[in-house]
């Protein structure tokens, strides 16, 4: 092919690839969210980003829950908790905010994606900002104070548009961190409950873990906690001498009904851990919400359920691939017409 149509064809190519992605992005931007404030498919806000709609990729999301560290048979036996041993709960997260040059741990988090968060809506009530936030990832002690921990920026904070603080209705929320971790033997996502949540029952074996306070009204703990729990029923839960019917639909109890092993404040936004053995994995049951004090008989802690938000869960982890393969296109499209442009230049 002679130099003159080389570049030419390199040209009607790069354009192409312009054009097609150009139409592609406006066709979203019409049916989809905008850029300054996103909606999902029930209206969720999001603090920045494009979002896309296409179903979830990605080859985390089926490789997850699984511990390398932890011995499963011989799980440990937070307010009567034990401090769990580095890597014991590669997925746990940190999320702290700065004040100054501190970062303070506000709540956890669980670790779904190399980009995703999962934590609590409620622990965003003070302090929306991403700039602000920090999730530290890899460590038992929520300073960071290990060779394998990671400090990193959140680039968004997504917070289900349904969610209610008075009463912790649909209080579920997702950090999207600035740069993809990634995984060795202390850091691992979680699997998500989607296709296992009827599985729950009071002969599941549960774990909660945080660095929250260790009595109702101490102080937090330096060491993530650990303790197991068990799937209490909504008959018992939501009864008159417990929580009298205030428990929200997507919300569920676990704990220990003499409340000997319960989460207390600092540990929302934890994940409760199941394992099941069929799947010889861990799934995210539920997201630490709240509770009547801590501790307290007859007052287990409350989760929400992840698994009732499968579709706006999904839709958001979706966005991450999509946008890559936008900006990937459109590279190339800008590289074909440089090259294009340089081969016509030196032709005439």
């Amino acid at each position: 092919m002679r130099p003159g149509l080389l570049g030419a064809a390199l040209l009607l190519v790069g354009s192409a690839h312009l054009f097609s992605e150009h139409n592609s992005l406006s066709s979203r931007n019409r049916l989809g969210p905008g850029r300054e404030q996103a909606s999902g498919p029930e209206g969720t806000k999001a603090t920045s980003g494009w979002l896309g709609r296409e179903e979830e990729k990605g080859p985390d999301a089926k490789d997850c829950g699984t511990a390398p560290l932890r011995d499963v048979l011989k799980g440990p036996r937070i307010i009567g908790g034990t401090e769990a041993q580095a890597g014991a709960w590669p997925w746990l997260v940190s999320l702290q905010i700065k004040y100054g040059g501190l970062l303070a741990h506000v709540c956890g988090g669980s670790l779904v994606r190399d980009k995703w968060v999962l934590t609590a809506a409620h622990c965003t009530k003070d302090n929306r900002d991403p700039l602000m936030w920090r999730a530290v990832i890899g460590t038992n002690n929520r300073h960071g104070d290990h060779e394998h921990s990671k400090k990193i920026k959140i680039k968004a904070i997504i917070i289900h548009p349904n969610f209610i603080l008075e009463s912790y209705v649909n209080d579920i929320a997702l950090f999207h961190l600035k740069k993809a971790v990634r995984y060795n033997d202390y850091i691992q996502p979680i699997c998500l409950p989607f296709d296992v949540f009827q599985n729950l029952d009071q002969n599941t074996t549960c774990f909660i873990s945080g660095w929250g306070r260790t009595e109702e009204q101490g102080n937090a703990t330096d060491l993530l906690q650990e303790a197991k729990v068990h799937y209490i029923s909504r008959n018992i839960c939501n009864s008159e001498r417990s929580y009298a019917g205030i428990i929200p639909d997507t919300s569920f109890c676990a704990g220990d009904e003499n409340g000997d092993f319960d989460t207390c404040r600092g540990d929302s936004g934890g994940p409760l851990m199941c394992y099941l053995p069929e799947r010889k994995r861990f799934f995210v049951m539920g997201i630490t919400s709240y509770g009547h004090g801590c501790g307290r008989r007859n007052f287990p802690g409350i989760y929400c359920g992840p698994s009732f938000f499968q579709k706006w869960l999904t839709y958001y982890f979706s966005q991450t691939s999509a946008k890559g393969t936008l900006t990937i296109n459109i590279l190339l499209g800008q590289i074909f017409i440089a090259l294009g442009s340089v081969i016509l230049l030196a032709t005439t």
